[in-house]
């Protein structure tokens, strides 16, 4: 087993950067040649309240690209825009992620009404990004999703946890249920990984190690409608795909309810560095330990 791509998600719900190497930190994958770009790191906000591409679906279609001391931001028919990262912007926001208050540095108004133009909306779209040296992340155990998350694992603007991972294995076999195939990137995973001997061997992983990285497992990723929008387009799928194939044969009702799974989120193990390491493309994937009877307990 080993990667087969790593992606960078710098703002919630837009596009990820794919990179051959990657630093894992206390909240996830960061670029090596400038780490203050890591994943999630920034965030649309419309009234200080966290927007996805489950609302918004054509967020899918920003692109940012790594330049000198920051991001471009490119999307059809739009200016490219210059997102800064020294210096950060210096007007604090209070937000809200999943209901859970946390702070952003919100970008001028430059940069909410490119974002309305693009939009083509007159709510209060903004920007920000989280400032890890001063702000508190939010607690993954707190996530809605039953996890076995440490006190110490946080996350900015992740949904619940700063790694996930997903196999070409398993996309293999979801796709031979559907109609119309679809692309790992629908799951927006950070770490995709080739090789396994069967679809879903990922379900049991609970440590493994890539590169000098360990990691721990936190939880499988449940389901919602967001990988229904094909993200080339910024289109949902009419049928709700691959929402309901999922459902069919993808449930864990004990714990997880009514949500499909569909790979896995991690933290880093070591709690005691902010940087844990790197990883890279072709990196080996090696499990450390296992829990083979996972759909069967209750």
């Amino acid at each position: 087993m080993h990667v087969h791509e790593l992606i960078i998600y710098p703002i919630k719900s837009c596009a990820g950067i794919k990179v051959k190497e990657a630093l894992m930190t206390k909240y996830g994958l960061a670029v090596p040649s400038n780490p203050r770009i890591f994943d999630r790191r920034w965030m649309i906000v419309k009234n200080g309240r966290h927007q996805t591409i489950r609302v918004l679906p054509r967020m899918t279609l920003i692109q940012p690209v790594i330049v000198e001391n920051g991001l471009s931001l490119q999307a059809p028919n739009m200016p490219d825009l210059h997102i800064s990262v020294n210096p950060l912007p210096t007007e604090l926001m209070e937000c809200t992620c999943w209901d859970a208050p946390i702070l952003g540095l919100r970008y001028d108004d430059n940069v909410s009404q490119w974002l309305r133009t693009f939009f083509e909306t007159e709510d209060e779209l903004d920007l920000v990004v989280f400032d890890d040296e001063k702000f508190e992340g939010r607690a993954t155990k707190d996530a809605d999703v039953p996890n076995i998350a440490r006190d110490g694992d946080v996350v900015a603007y992740h949904d619940m946890s700063p790694l996930h991972i997903c196999s070409l294995q398993s996309l293999s076999d979801l796709n031979t249920r559907l109609e119309k195939k679809i692309e790992i990137y629908n799951f927006r995973p950070n770490v995709v990984s080739t090789g396994l001997s069967k679809p879903f061997d990922e379900d049991y992983w609970r440590e493994i190690e890539i590169g000098d990285v360990k990691l721990s497992w936190v939880a499988p990723c449940t389901r919602c409608l967001l990988p229904t929008v094909d993200p080339k387009t910024g289109i949902k799928d009419p049928n709700s795909e691959p929402y309901k194939t999922l459902r069919s044969y993808r449930l864990k009702k004990d714990p997880y309810g009514a949500s499909s799974l569909f790979g896995i989120d991690l933290v880093s193990t070591d709690q005691s560095r902010h940087i844990t390491g790197t990883m890279h493309v072709n990196d080996p994937i090696r499990v450390i330990k296992d829990d083979p009877d996972f759909w069967e307990k209750n």
